[in-house]
């Protein structure tokens, strides 16, 4: 087995497109949250820590989402599809779960196909479009005791800076 941290990503990059059908069948683009802070968990349906994981996402996503953040789940294993719903019920997700292909999730992580890929992975996404972290459950990081600190003190800090370009206002007539 190989060794490989999320510090061999290349990070800060831009987070790419990724595209999804939530758990309630809407359309899903990341492009589409641009100015928002968003957290990506990679998970599966039937992992403990998975399920821990996103219990601690829908409190923080309460707390923090009329600030602008913004949490989505993508499940990547086999027949995923089918378990979403159950999923959703046992953590509380409030936030939108899809299906996602393990492939795709490895090239999205820059995680190699040779390393075992510990879940759930997370990859935070600043206002404008840039991963400026990312974590797998091995990661010290994501440790039971520290991950949420963690979390508070990055979503704090990405949640303070400005996004991309305001908005233009809508020309009065």
């Amino acid at each position: 087995m190989l060794a490989w941290t999320a510090d061999a990503a290349n990070l800060p990059r831009p987070a790419g497109q990724l595209e999804f059908v939530s758990h309630t069948g809407e359309k899903i683009r990341l492009s589409d949250l641009k100015g928002k802070v968003v957290v990506i968990e990679f998970l599966l349906t039937h992992c403990p820590t998975c399920k821990d994981n996103a219990r601690l996402l829908s409190r923080l996503q309460k707390e923090y989402g009329p600030q602008g953040f913004q949490v989505i789940g993508l499940a990547i294993d086999p027949g995923a599809g089918a378990k979403l719903q159950q999923f959703v019920g046992e953590t509380g997700a409030n936030f939108p779960v899809g299906v996602y292909g393990d492939i795709a999730a490895r090239e999205y992580m820059q995680i190699p196909s040779v390393v075992r890929m510990m879940m759930p992975q997370i990859a935070i996404v600043d206002r404008k479009g840039m991963i400026r972290d990312q974590h797998g459950a091995d990661d010290p990081w994501m440790a039971p005791a520290k991950e949420e600190q963690n979390l508070r003190t990055l979503l704090t800090k990405l949640l303070a800076e400005k996004s991309a370009a305001p908005a233009k206002a809508a020309p009065k007539k």
